[in-house]
Formats: structure tokens, sequence, C-alpha cells
């Protein structure tokens, strides 16, 4: 039977979005509870049991995570450090070698080019007001065990500014774009 163990963290996905993945490392245990942290606070649970071992429910509402023991996360192995050869010497004559910039995604015919210090507005829905907010900047995730990975804008929103929310390159449209399915709620550039 999975047992959950002191010092090992463990993972769950959300019901609502496969990308959204929870995580908890245990600090202490007992035969009948596991104190752990989650969420950058400091929890205790009762250890349930069934068919697949032991497990905890940290909150008690309809789509709250569920933890299990046996869902530990695996270290990733480093990837190996390879050497990139010197550049060539810049010849008397050439021009200035330019930074080039490489992004790993993808882009479409609806691409949407994004800069820093644009302004960008998140439309939510009726019940919210537009949130307008600014890029400050990018970063480039690969994909890992549990995420998809790619290039992420960070977007300081007005109402929020101490805390800067990473959204795919890929989610930022232009205005007037719908989804597929008609839906014109999104983040869009100004």
């Amino acid at each position: 039977m999975n047992k959950f163990e002191i010092g090992k963290e463990y993972f769950s996905r959300s019901i609502c979005n496969h990308d959204c993945v929870f995580t908890i490392k245990i600090t202490k245990r007992t035969a009948k509870t596991v104190s752990y942290e989650y969420m950058g606070e400091s929890r205790r649970s009762k250890i349930r049991v069934d068919d697949s071992g032991e497990y905890i429910q940290p909150d008690r509402y309809s789509m709250a995570p569920v933890f299990r023991a046996s869902r530990e996360i695996q270290a990733e192995e480093a990837p190996a450090v390879v050497e990139k050869p010197a550049a060539p010497a810049p010849v008397a004559g050439d021009a200035a070698p330019s930074k080039i910039v490489t992004i790993s995604q993808p882009a479409d015919d609806g691409t949407v080019i994004v800069m820093l210090g644009q302004r960008v507005e998140c439309v939510c829905g009726a019940c919210y007001p537009v949130q307008g907010g600014t890029v400050v900047g990018f970063c480039d995730e690969p994909a890992g065990r549990f995420t998809r990975g790619g290039v992420f804008a960070l977007i300081r929103w007005d109402e929020r500014p101490g805390k800067p929310e990473r959204v795919r390159l890929s989610d930022i449209h232009r205005r007037g774009w719908r989804s597929a399915g008609g839906s014109p709620l999104g983040v869009f550039v100004c």
C-alpha cells in the first residue's frame, strides 16, 4: 500500500484545468495524520485510506484537490552540459553582430506582437470590470513533467501591481477576437 513519507512531495491536478498542478511537501506524520506545506502554509490533515493507498483532502469543497501517496513527484535528472563552440572573430568590414531572439512557440496567421511596456486588458465577463495591465517581462519555460511549457508574458495588472501574472503568449489576442465557440473573453492588446 502507498504511504506518505516525510520529506517527499506529492501532486494533484485540478479537476477544472489539467495544466493546473497543486503540490504538497510532507513535514511530519503520525499513524492517523500528516503535517505538510501547502500553498505557503503549514497544515495538517487526517489520513484516509482506500484501495489505492493513503490520501488526504486539505480543503472541503466540491472540486478540492485530493493528494494521493501514489502521486509522488519524481526528481528530474539534470540535463548534460554541452559546451558551445567559440564564436568566430569578427572580420574588419563586417556589420556588428545582431542579437537574435528565438521563440520556442510556433506562430500562426493570427499572431499578435506583444512587447515590453505594452498595455493589455483582460475581459473576464459581464460581472467583472475590464482590467488594465502592462507587460513587464517574458519567460520561456521548458516543458516539465506537469506543465506544457512555452513562452509567457508577465503582466502587472493595475489592480494588483505587486504580483505579476503569467499569461501564455498564444492567449493574448487582438481586440475583437472571439474563440471558436464565439466567446469574447480573454486578454487583448490595446
